[in-house]
């Protein structure tokens, strides 16, 4: 089937590969960020606006960043020149449990159907972030170049999504209880025990943990093993990791996920401003397609 004409488009959640995103052209809506110095930049897919080791170092130099769900307005000036040129729209959107960046896009949506009534614009809860959010939007790409009809993509986004795998794991414990994420006490006993905690996005799309590990070796293998026992191998597809500051740990568990020969490429890539806030400059984190998401290890 002939390629389709119309645009796959995310936002800067999704910390879509740069690569992936020049390849198919791929549209990312950027989202502003906060520091608590009073900087405030478009967290982008390129990252363009805040040089990444900068906004890392920032962060471990104690400073923490708000992020904003995307205003009504800014999805209008967005999406309406688009429609203007005749183009159809496909949105895999940052998950409506972490911001209301969801909701405000289906309210703009519902809006812009009787200004363009000829044209379509459908938004998908991806109820996913990061890396993962952009590898599924990635293959929804590649479902239209294969000819695939939007409507039937939609679906495809729909019916799948539960089947990606969102799994991480953070060294720094302060740093999820200075994001909110965990509290004082329990951060400082865990520090002090070396617990280190593995999570997931659930099937809701909210960021959960799913059990520990006893230092951060033991914690990154407890991707590699969630990997092991759960991917999905009926289509052969890369697995992604994606991390905040710390490239030797990706490298680590990309060495672990390639010895075990379920999969046979390792992509890696950064995590963003917008969730890199919440796990911080340790953060770790490995997509795939799954049969199902993990509840607890």
């Amino acid at each position: 089937m002939a390629k389709q004409d119309y645009l796959i488009v995310t936002d800067a959640a999704s910390d879509i590969l740069p690569d992936y995103a020049d390849r198919e052209g791929i549209l990312v809506i950027p989202m502003e960020v906060t520091m608590t110095d009073g900087t405030v930049f478009d967290a982008t897919y390129d990252n363009a606006n805040m040089d990444l080791e900068e906004f890392y170092t920032r962060i471990s130099g104690g400073q923490f960043a708000q992020t904003s769900a995307i205003t009504p307005q800014r999805y209008r000036d967005f999406f309406i020149p688009l429609l203007e040129q005749g183009k159809d729209i496909l949105y895999n959107c940052f998950t409506s449990a972490m911001s209301s960046t969801y909701s405000n896009a289906c309210m703009v949506a519902e809006e812009l159907k009787e200004q363009f009534p000829e044209r379509k614009l459908l938004v998908v809860d991806s109820i996913g972030a990061t890396g993962g959010q952009g590898y599924h939007t990635y293959y929804a790409a590649v479902n239209r170049d294969n000819g695939m009809p939007i409507e039937e993509n939609a679906r495809w986004l729909e019916d799948t999504k539960k089947h990606v795998a969102y799994n991480w794991t953070v060294s720094d414990l302060m740093h999820l209880n200075r994001g909110g994420r965990l509290s004082k006490t329990a951060a400082i006993f865990g520090t002090a025990l070396q617990i280190k905690p593995v999570g997931n996005i659930d099937d809701e799309g909210r960021l959960v943990s799913i059990g520990k590990a006893r230092g951060r070796k033991l914690s990154i293998r407890r991707l590699c093993d969630i990997l092991e026992n759960s991917l999905e191998d009926a289509e052969k597809r890369p697995a992604l990791i994606c991390y905040g500051s710390c490239p030797e740990d990706a490298e680590a568990l990309k060495r672990m996920i390639l010895d075990t020969g379920k999969v046979s490429e390792v992509l890696t890539g950064r995590i963003g401003p917008v969730v890199g806030t919440h796990l911080g400059p340790s953060g770790l984190t490995l997509f795939f397609f799954c049969r199902e998401r993990v509840k607890a290890i």
